[in-house]
Order: C-alpha cells, then sequence, then structure tokens
C-alpha cells in the first residue's frame, strides 16, 4: 500500500506565518498581525484524514510509481488541504476494494471520482456533488451498431466497478451480449479502437479525455445515455464521517462558488463539468 502525505503546502503556510511574524514589533502592526493570525486559524489544524483511491488513470486519479498523484481528485485534494489545514495521507486499494477500506475504517474518504448511486448513499456519506457526468455506450465511428439491440451476441466492455456496470450488465442479460470488465478506462477502449470488442459503457468525461489523448480514436455515442449522475466523496457512515462530511461540504462549496472546481475539470475534461451537476 502506498502512502503519501500532501504537506507543502502547510510547510509553506507557516513560513509565510513565520515572516510576516518577523516583522516591525511596533503598536501600528498589531491589528495586521490580528488578521494574519485570524486568516491562518482554519489552516492550524492537526486532524490527519486518510484518503483511499484507486489511482489507476487519468482524468480521474492516478498514482504513479514514485508516489506522484494526478488527476481531478488529486488536485482537489492538493485545494481541500490547503484550504482545511488537514494532512491527508493517500492510500491506494483496487477499485473493488475501496468500499471495504471505509467499512473498516482503515480510510476516511474514498476517492475516486464516484458517481452517486443509491446502493451507495444508502450505506455511505456521500458529500455535496463537485461536477456531474453520464454513463454512455461507444462504439466505433464506422461499426453498424445503432442501439443496445444491435448488440446481441457481442462482447461489451465495461470499467469493474463503474457506476455503469450494473446497468450494462442488466442490459447483456436482456439483450444478449456478453460484457467484458476492465480494470482500467483507457486499455478497455484501446480494445474497442482495435475492433476487439464490439462497444464500451463509459463516463462521457472519460471517453473524451481518452479521444483528446489518441487522435486516431473515432469514437460515436449511443444517442441515449444509460444515466445522468452526479460525481461526489464518500465517507463511512459513523460519527467521524458524519463531521468531516460537513466539513468537507464547506470546502467543496466554497471551490464550487469560486471556480475552482470548474477551473480543475476544464483542465482534465476540457469543459466545465460543474455544469452538469444534477439539482
Amino acid at each position: 500500500m502506498k502512502k503519501r502525505v500532501l504537506a507543502a503546502l502547510l510547510v509553506s503556510a507557516m513560513v509565510v506565518a513565520t515572516v510576516v511574524g518577523c516583522g516591525s514589533k511596533s503598536s501600528s502592526d498589531d491589528s495586521s498581525k490580528k488578521e494574519t493570525t485570524e486568516a491562518s486559524d482554519k489552516k492550524d489544524s492537526d486532524e490527519t484524514v486518510t484518503v483511499v483511491t484507486a489511482g489507476t488513470g487519468e482524468p480521474y486519479s492516478l498514482l504513479a510509481d514514485d508516489g506522484t498523484w494526478t488527476g481531478i481528485d488529486a488536485e482537489m485534494w492538493d485545494e481541500i488541504e490547503k484550504r482545511t489545514g488537514w494532512k491527508v495521507e493517500l492510500k491506494q486499494a483496487a477499485f473493488d476494494a475501496l468500499w471495504g477500506e471505509l467499512d473498516t475504517e482503515r480510510a476516511d474518504v474514498a476517492a475516486n471520482c464516484f458517481a452517486v448511486k443509491a446502493e451507495r448513499t444508502d450505506k455511505y456519506n456521500a458529500t455535496i456533488p463537485y461536477y456531474g457526468d453520464a454513463q454512455c455506450i461507444i462504439v466505433n465511428d464506422d461499426s453498424s451498431y445503432k442501439t443496445v439491440d444491435n448488440l446481441k451476441g457481442q462482447v461489451v466492455g465495461c470499467t469493474n466497478g463503474q457506476a455503469a456496470q450494473t446497468i450494462i450488465e442488466d442490459l447483456a442479460k436482456e439483450k444478449g451480449f456478453e460484457v467484458k470488465l476492465y480494470e482500467d478506462s483507457a486499455v478497455g477502449m484501446n480494445d474497442l479502437k482495435l475492433g476487439r470488442i464490439a462497444a464500451y459503457a463509459n463516463t462521457t468525461t472519460n471517453v473524451n479525455a481518452f479521444t483528446h489523448n489518441n487522435e486516431d480514436a473515432n469514437f460515436r455515442f449511443f444517442d441515449e445515455n444509460l444515466m445522468a449522475n452526479n460525481v461526489a466523496y464518500f465517507l463511512p457512515k459513523t460519527e467521524r464521517g458524519d463531521k468531516l462530511t460537513e466539513e468537507l461540504n464547506d470546502v467543496i462549496q466554497e471551490m464550487l462558488d469560486d471556480g475552482t472546481v470548474a477551473k480543475i475539470t476544464e483542465k482534465w475534461m476540457y469543459s466545465d463539468m460543474t455544469k452538469l451537476i444534477q439539482k
């Protein structure tokens, strides 16, 4: 299990505070020192929050072998750490094992750009959404497949644990196609590009990111989406989980209001995905 404590911003804040404190000691500085102290109070937290992620791929969450974390959730949590003063400890687990980390209290928060679904909110706390997305089915542009009915007898890929999985598995029983699960969406979409599978169930944002980075990928979306969904963080329904959920909601709302989340999604998904949040 890999761990990474993202403390650089806290160190920077302490350095800034030290420099301010070394200035003139005249009474005229008292008010500015008070303002500086008040502004720093939010960062003076010794709370350690353990975040677990699958970290298998951008644009959502990618944890490299050297411990570098990139993607939407990496940048979200950099900002959350800065604004709350929490000491964020990062863990990595297989996608389908993330929930077990919450169940056993080995992690406080599951972060992997998770869709908000009833089967998740029934068991866990969900924060307010930080962006919206949609589950879709894609095929190669030159294929003859137009609807789910055309996929009978074919193989349809889907990312293991993604919100689309339960939907596509139910459709497979009804329509007579096979589902192949992938741990990495990019691997699955590459198989689709190469014609190894007939279609892929994924999120529109993930498809957009893949096609942006793979110019030879020519995918076509089925007209009807599988579902629209909000994206949030999940925490245990415990006293600590309730407390952290409330605090996360406050900082996420602040980041939505000042446009921080919009900039992060525009960087990684080439569009302001906060506009798709389902009210």
